[in-house]
């Protein structure tokens, strides 16, 4: 399965809206639930029913409560959400005063039934609420003193996630109800219509939409999105836990106090106030939160484990010792003070570190006084340099043993300094730009690099671009893999994916460092100066199709560079490379915003440009990927092909190339899909 790929474009054809109260199968049984309804709240719940179902959400609590949090708004803060399902599971027992067994259409329902409905329109309420309601935490469960977060996913989970947040609160419980608890779409629509939902055709076509392969993923159990649902990373009970704010609750502490005896003070001044103040005295200065110095992670700590990223990073630098330095790069993280520049990396969250920070890092480069911290979640580089404090902060979750490999401790004119992780057994640097001049072996002292060119100044007009290659027999077998300084705290990694004519073992850092690799990532570098600043932990350069072009010009190569972010997103960016193209040549021909596309949950693709051959004339070539099996075009020129590439000669001397392609393309599966837009 290649690293890239394009979602389902074709639309699905809209089915007509059901009128419910006539549908045999949902009004039939809601009216006769109805007309039993008088007798059904004469009934007196017994202490047997009571147990009964509790027993049965004890046994299935940890089903229900994935339930809950998947149709839970995803704009609740990730805590508050794993807290809030569990409380509405443990709320769902039926209760004396008021009972949702007792809804109209609920009296034929069973223990579970009922108690899986308690659990959506719970859950439905929240998605409905505004305001503080709808944040403001549940009566039980509380947890004080810890922040508790399901474990973070891969590639995958997030883009699933972020297609259900894009749903309605109703739509996405459609939806979750299908896949986790395999209900049909009658079953789904009933539940929901005794739940209290108003429009059940827009929640049923929310969830036949994202049904339809949105994100690359089938619908049903079993499947893709079946698998995906199952995760840790939707799992409520798998929980990581962090501390919340152990320096800010001490602060507060002692603030009440300090409070506290200023009140008492005050109060037996206020006789005296008027002559303090006729005085001119100068107030006291507000006291300040004391500052612990960060933890020492050990030397070995990356040998112990099996997870390699910034957590087992090992403390190193001349200074780590110091512990006034150290303090004060805390202090800038958790308090900063007046004239300290704090700045915040793209999708970095704002605030003191999580807990007492690690310390990876304290010494002196290139003049500067470089501190490095981390709080799990965040990256913290403090430089101390003639006579101005800075602080920046980068976001560094959701990282691995490649990404996490090297930190940028200090940029200067003499070039860029890293710090490399301690699993990285070699490192030396190249040209991405020219692929057939061997890499230059890079010096490294304690972790840190010699300097090292800065892509960010090196040389406009893409003329070369340096990256960084390492070996790490830990990390990746011992096969190179490249990384790239993008202008963040954190180098990015690069990788390569080749079209299914190729051999490949599937490891990304094994592809990057090929023949073929370096050749196609030197024609689409210069895409990477487009992608600088965007907090980005991996850039993939799909090479999702290639063919000889007419008048015997040579190979033409179709390239999907996708860029992630460290929330799930990602920039796409597909370009044509025509025969002895150098980077500036490559023509690009989509560009995206926070796709999906060119992904393992969306890896069909089907693009098209113009291309000129050196006899001037202009031919419309069109490249699908590993699926697509016809070519249909019908403007501005008409043909087809029974393959996964087509070229079509311009009737016309100058065709308008501006014009877009009507493109599709026709799936092994029989569906369609058009070209990225």
């Amino acid at each position: 399965m290649p690293s890239g790929g394009h979602e389902s474009a074709s639309e699905p054809a809209a089915e007509p809206v059901r009128d419910l109260g006539s549908d045999p199968g949902i009004g039939g049984r809601a009216r006769r639930a109805r007309a039993g309804l008088a007798d059904l709240c004469r009934r007196r719940l017994d202490g047997r029913a009571v147990r009964r179902t509790e027993a049965l959400v004890v046994g299935r609590y940890p089903e229900l409560v994935r339930l809950a949090y998947l149709i839970l708004p995803p704009g609740l803060e990730r805590h508050r959400r794993v807290l809030t399902a569990h409380a509405l599971v443990q709320g769902a027992l039926p209760g004396r005063r008021r009972d949702l067994g007792r809804r109209p259409g609920a009296a034929g329902m069973d223990d579970a039934e009922l108690v899986r409905l308690r659990i959506v329109r719970g859950a439905l309420l929240r998605c409905r609420s505004t305001g503080r309601w709808a944040t403001r935490p549940a009566v039980l469960p509380q947890v004080w003193g810890l922040r508790l977060f399901p474990p973070t996913g891969g590639v995958d989970e997030p883009a699933i996630e972020q297609a259900l947040g894009r749903l309605s609160g109703p739509g996405r419980a459609a939806y979750v109800l299908r896949v986790l608890e395999r209900l049909d779409p009658v079953g789904v629509a009933e539940l929901l219509l005794i739940a209290g939902v108003e429009d059940i055709a827009s929640a049923e076509a929310e969830a036949d939409a994202l049904a339809a392969d949105p994100v690359g993923l089938a619908d049903g159990p079993g499947s893709a999105a079946g698998r995906l649902l199952h995760a840790a990373h939707f799992d409520p009970c798998t929980l990581r836990a962090t501390p919340s704010d152990l320096l800010r609750r001490r602060r507060r502490r002692r603030t009440a106090l300090v409070a506290v005896a200023v009140a008492a003070v005050l109060a037996a001044l206020v006789p005296y106030a008027g002559d303090a103040t006729e005085s001119g005295a100068p107030a006291a200065p507000a006291a300040r939160a004391v500052v612990e110095p960060p933890r020492v992670v050990p030397a070995d700590a990356w040998t112990t484990t099996t997870r390699l990223d910034f957590d087992v990073w090992s403390t190193r630098g001349a200074r780590a010792g110091d512990q006034a330095l150290t303090r004060r790069a805390v202090r800038a993280w958790v308090e900063p003070e007046p004239g300290t520049t704090v700045a915040l990396g793209p999708g970095a969250a704002a605030g003191p570190p999580v807990g007492l920070p690690r310390l990876l890092y304290a010494g002196d480069v290139a003049g500067a006084a470089v501190v490095l911290l981390t709080d799990g979640t965040r990256l913290a580089r403090y430089t101390e340099e003639q006579g101005g404090r800075r602080l920046d902060v980068a976001a560094a979750d959701d990282s691995d043993a490649r990404s996490a490999s090297a930190v940028v401790l200090h940029r200067g004119v003499a070039g860029v300094r890293m710090l490399l992780a301690p699993w990285v057994d070699e490192a030396a640097t190249r040209d991405l730009r020219r692929p057939d001049d061997k890499s230059r072996p890079l010096p490294v002292t304690d972790g840190t690099t010699a300097p090292m060119p800065d892509p960010g100044t090196v040389a406009k007009g893409c003329a070369t671009v340096p990256v960084l290659e390492l070996v790490s027999r830990r990390a990746a077998d011992g096969h190179p893999y490249l990384l790239a300084d993008l202008g963040e705290v954190s180098a990015t990694h690069l990788t390569y994916m080749p079209p299914p004519e190729f051999a490949h073992t599937g490891r990304p850092a094994e592809a990057a460092s090929t023949e073929r690799a370096l050749t196609v990532w030197s024609r689409t570098a210069c895409v990477l100066e487009t992608l600088r600043g965007r907090g980005l932990r991996l850039v993939d350069n799909w090479e999702f199709a290639h063919f000889d072009l007419p008048e015997a010009a040579g190979e033409g190569m179709w390239s999907c560079v996708h860029a992630f972010d460290r929330r799930g997103g990602g920039d796409v960016v597909v370009q044509f490379l025509p025969p002895g193209a150098n980077a500036t040549g490559a023509q690009t021909v989509e560009r995206l915003a926070d796709s999906p596309a060119c992904s393992r949950s969306a890896n069909d693709i089907v693009t098209a440009t113009w291309w000129r051959a050196r006899s001037g004339a202009w031919y419309l070539v069109a490249a699908g990927s590993r699926d697509v099996v016809r070519l249909t075009t019908s403007a501005p020129v008409t043909g087809s092909a029974d393959a996964r590439q087509l070229i079509l000669k311009s009737p016309g001397t100058t065709p308008n190339t501006t014009a877009r392609p009507q493109l599709v393309a026709t799936l092994k599966s029989g569906s369609t899909i058009k070209p990225l837009t």
